[in-house]
C-alpha cells in the first residue's frame, strides 16, 4: 500500500477507530477494571459477576445472529447510529440500579449493541489500507478505561465511574456517527483463493472459537486477579497495558503479514496468549502480570484479523457472519465454565483458559499444516497500515 493509499483512508480508519473504542473499549470491556471496584462497594459476588459477564457475551451473540439473519441491518446507517445510542444509554443504565436484573439488561444491550458497531465499522474499512489503524481503536479503547479508573478510583464511586465511561462512550461516538457501515470495496475484490475446504474451514472454526472461550476468560478476571494479589491500582493499569498493547498490536504483527503464512502466525498468537493466561496463575508479582497484559492486549485482536482474513481465503458463504456467531458462542460459555472454580480464586481458572488457548493454537497449527497442502492463493489483503 502506498503512502498516498494511506492518506486517503486515514479519515475513514480514525472514525471507524473511535467506534470500535466505544463499541468494545468502553461498551464492552470498562466492566472489566471496574469489577473489583463493583464487588467491594456495590457487593457483588463472584458468581454474579460472571453472570453479568456472561450476560453482555450473550448480547453479544445475539447482535452477531441478528446480522446474519438479517444482513440488511449490517449496513444501515440507521441501526448504526441507534446501537451507538444504546451503547451510551446502557453505559448510564449501570449507574442508575443496584439490581441486578437490570444491571443484565443493560449488559445485554450494551453486548448487542456493541456486535453491530463492531461489523459496521470493520465494514467500513474493508480492504482499506489503515485498516490496522481502526483495529487499534479496541485497544485504545481499553487502555482508556483502563487509565480512567486508575486516575480516579480514589476520587469517585463505582456509579460515578460508570457515568463517566458513558460520558466518554459518548464523546467517541461522536465521530463514529458519520460513519457508512457499508462496505468500503466490493465483496469480490476481498474474497481470494480456491473454492471451500471443509477441513480447513473446520479447523480455522475450531481454533476461533477456543481461542474465544480462553481469551475471555483471561480478560473478564485478569483485573480482579491483579488487585487481589496486591495494590488495588495495578488491576486497573494492568488493563490499561492491555489496551496499550491491543492498540500497538496491528502495526507491530502487520510487519510480520506476507513474510509469514497468516496461519503460522495466528498459530504464534494463539500460543503467546497461552503464556499469558499461565503467567498469572503460576507466578505472581507485578512483573508477571505486566508480561501477561502485554501478551494478551498484543494477541487477542491479531488473532481476529488472521482468522478473518483466512475465512476470506476459504470463501465459505457468510464466513465473517459464522466465525463471528462462533466467536460470540465461546464468549458466552468461557465464564460460565470456569465459575464453579471462582471460590477458590483465579489460579484454576486461568489454568482452563491455558488449556484451551492451548488447544485452539494446535487447531492453527494443523490449519497451517491443511493451508500449506491445498497451496491456496496469496492473502486477499495485506493486515498492515
Amino acid at each position: 500500500m502506498t503512502s498516498a493509499h494511506v492518506e486517503r483512508s486515514l479519515p475513514v480508519a480514525l472514525r471507524a477507530g473511535a467506534g470500535l473504542a466505544a463499541a468494545m473499549g468502553i461498551g464492552r470491556f470498562v466492566y472489566t477494571p471496574l469489577l473489583p471496584l463493583m464487588q467491594e462497594q456495590a457487593h457483588l459476588s463472584h458468581a454474579n459477576a460472571a453472570l453479568l459477564a456472561t450476560v453482555n457475551y450473550l448480547g453479544y451473540l445475539i447482535g452477531a445472529v441478528a446480522l446474519t439473519v438479517r444482513p440488511q441491518w449490517s449496513h444501515s446507517q440507521r441501526v448504526f447510529r441507534s446501537c451507538l445510542a444504546l451503547l451510551v444509554i446502557s453505559e448510564l443504565a449501570m449507574a442508575a440500579t443496584t439490581d441486578f436484573s437490570l444491571w443484565s439488561i443493560a449488559r445485554l444491550v450494551a453486548g448487542a449493541a456493541s456486535a453491530v458497531v463492531f461489523v459496521g465499522c470493520a465494514q467500513a474499512v474493508a480492504g482499506s489500507a489503515a485498516a490496522g489503524l481502526a483495529y487499534g481503536g479496541v485497544g485504545a479503547g481499553i487502555a482508556l478505561s483502563g487509565l480512567l479508573v486508575v486516575g480516579l478510583e480514589d476520587l469517585l464511586s463505582w456509579r460515578l465511574l460508570w457515568v463517566v465511561s458513558g460520558a466518554l462512550a459518548a464523546l467517541l461516538t461522536v465521530p463514529a456517527w458519520s460513519l457508512s457501515p457499508k462496505a468500503a470495496v466490493p465483496r469480490s475484490s476481498v474474497v481470494a483463493g480456491p473454492a471451500r475446504a471443509a477441513r480447513a474451514w473446520t479447523l480455522l472454526f475450531t481454533s476461533y472459537f477456543l481461542e474465544a472461550v480462553g481469551y475471555i476468560i483471561l480478560g473478564t478476571f485478569l483485573v480482579a486477579a491483579v488487585s487481589a494479589g496486591g495494590v488495588r491500582w495495578t488491576g486497573p493499569a494492568a488493563w490499561a497495558v492491555v489496551g496499550l498493547a491491543a492498540a500497538a498490536a496491528p502495526v507491530l504483527w502487520g510487519r510480520f503479514v506476507g513474510r509469514w503464512p497468516s496461519a503460522t502466525l495466528l498459530a504464534v498468537a494463539l500460543l503467546l496468549q497461552t503464556v499469558s493466561a499461565v503467567l498469572p496463575a503460576l507466578v505472581g508479582g507485578v512483573v508477571a502480570a505486566g508480561v501477561s497484559a502485554v501478551l494478551f492486549g498484543g494477541t487477542f485482536i491479531p488473532a481476529v484479523m488472521f482468522s478473518m482474513e483466512l475465512g476470506a481465503r476459504l470463501r465459505m458463504p457468510r464466513y465473517a457472519a459464522l466465525l463471528t456467531t462462533g466467536y460470540a458462542i465461546g464468549q458466552v460459555l468461557g465464564p460460565v465454565v470456569v465459575t464453579p472454580l471462582l471460590a477458590g480464586g483465579y489460579e484454576r481458572p486461568f489454568i482452563v483458559a491455558a488449556g484451551i488457548l492451548a488447544l485452539a493454537a494446535t487447531s492453527a497449527a494443523l490449519l497451517r499444516a491443511d493451508v500449506r497442502r491445498r497451496q491456496l492463493g496469496p492473502p486477499s489483503s495485506r493486515l498492515s497500515t
